[in-house]
């Protein structure tokens, strides 16, 4: 069971700074990375989807970013209808409802393809022009 993430909603992206993993983005302000969590989440609220951000404790455990995850999940309590649950419970409940045949997911078979994509050069990604 794959429940999707992304790295916009990694604390990574936003937080860390380190020159030893050739990691060097600007650090950005818990408002400024909360804009970024905030909006995904709104997105995901209105258009029923799911919401999984990666916060690691020793990149968001600052007061200043704890502080802004805290208004975060307040926003999203008083949004209502949202569910919290662990990811394991999640995967449970998605295993429940595909068994019970309440919910189909979507299934990518790979490769996508069956034959050369017309256009593309066969092996060189180059497209002719």
């Amino acid at each position: 069971m794959e429940l999707p993430t992304d790295l916009s909603l990694d604390d990574w992206t936003q937080y860390v700074c380190l020159k030893d993993f050739g990691y060097m983005l600007p650090i950005a302000s818990p408002q400024r990375a909360m804009e970024v969590f905030r909006a995904e989440f709104d997105a995901a609220h209105k258009y029923g989807g799911i919401w999984v951000a990666v916060w690691h404790p020793f990149v968001s455990g600052r007061m200043s970013r704890a502080d802004a995850i805290a208004t975060l999940i307040e926003h999203m309590q008083a949004a209502g209808g949202v569910w919290f649950a662990p990811l394991e419970e999640i995967a449970d409940h998605v295993r429940r409802v595909v068994s019970g045949g309440t919910w189909t997911p979507r299934v990518d078979r790979l490769p996508y393809w069956d034959r050369p994509v017309p256009g593309v050069l066969s092996g060189t990604g180059v497209l002719p022009g």
